[in-house]
């Protein structure tokens, strides 16, 4: 079909007639992996992302559609909500040609040498929030989380509360252990010793609402300070606090992660992530390494900052 569809040669004219009426029948268009077979880009770049949250997801994806516009590169979008549904769906990319480039958001415990496994030798993926692991055609976005989180947590403990919970996401994420890295420093730096509590939640505001209850009904108190590892969770322990008329922040202060447009409008604090530059940045890394498969790996860091909102007693002022 592919040599008919092309004109190529090597095809008898029999066939070729057989082909050609099959088109006619069927109505077949050419799909993106006959033009691989032919040898041409796709000119489409994938992304592959968990299913989509509260926002963070919403955002990045808007900073790849600007670039991807920008580069004349259609997009295939994919969500999986487990290790296995990222597995077959990276497989599934790859073997059908489906694009010149993955992008990958990977909240799974798939490692970077898994990953290329699956998807051959050299097809172009960039990695967001993981590192690439300095393996072949593959690039890195990753945001200072270590940072972030130490300021969070700093500005937490300046009204230097007695007790500080700390929910983070699942140990095999990166992001969620870097920010429990940054969070452990600024405690250990801090003036004032509270009383730490560390729970595992899974980045979901039912997650964080669940967890958080649970940990209420079996402590019987609340703690006087609370870091979410994202804004979603963060919402979780609002509903709850909520539920049982604690004030914030006068009985608990809270502050989350990444900055999403729902903490702005609900005076969330949080530590901001430039979501869309993500998005962008991992666009313009996937299309450099189309152009260049033998480069050396790049690693991109973006920069965080605390915004201090009405859920936290100390100051106003982005930070």
């Amino acid at each position: 079909v592919s040599r008919v569809l092309n004109n190529s040669g090597s095809v008898k004219e029999e066939t070729r007639e057989r082909v050609l009426q099959a088109i006619k029948e069927l109505n077949y268009h050419p799909s993106h992996a006959a033009r691989m077979l032919a040898g041409q880009k796709t000119e489409t770049i994938s992304v592959v992302m968990p299913l989509l949250d509260d926002g963070f997801y919403v955002q990045v994806l808007r900073g790849i559609d600007h670039v991807a516009t920008q580069e004349k590169q259609q997009l295939l979008i994919s969500f999986y909500h487990s290790d296995a549904d990222l597995a077959e769906i990276l497989e599934s990319i790859s073997a059908e040609g489906l694009a010149d480039a993955i992008i990958v958001s990977n909240h799974t415990s798939l490692q970077p040498g898994k990953i290329r496994e699956l998807t051959g030798d050299d097809l172009p993926i960039v990695l967001i929030a993981q590192e690439h692991g300095d393996i072949r055609a593959i690039d890195s976005i990753l945001i200072d989380n270590f940072r972030g989180a130490c300021r969070a947590v700093e500005h937490l403990l300046e009204p230097q509360p007695q007790s500080l919970l700390l929910l983070t996401g699942p140990e095999y994420i990166s992001d969620s252990r870097e920010r429990l890295d940054g969070a452990k420093q600024a405690i250990e730096a801090a003036s004032c010793k509270p009383e730490v509590t560390i729970l595992t939640g899974n980045f979901y505001q039912e997650d964080g609402r669940r967890v958080f209850a649970e940990h209420i009904k079996t402590r019987g108190t609340f703690p006087d300070a609370v870091f979410a590892f994202n804004d979603a969770m963060a919402f979780g322990v609002l509903d709850v606090l909520r539920d049982a008329s604690r004030r914030v922040p006068e009985d608990v202060q809270i502050i989350g992660f990444d900055g999403t447009v729902m903490a702005e409008s609900y005076g969330l604090s949080s530590v901001s992530v430039p979501m869309r530059k993500i998005g962008e940045e991992a666009v313009r890394l996937a299309v450099e390494r189309i152009r260049n498969k033998d480069a050396q790996p790049v690693t991109m860091t973006l920069e965080t900052r605390l915004i201090a909102r009405k859920t936290t007693q100390i100051g106003r002022a982005h930070v």
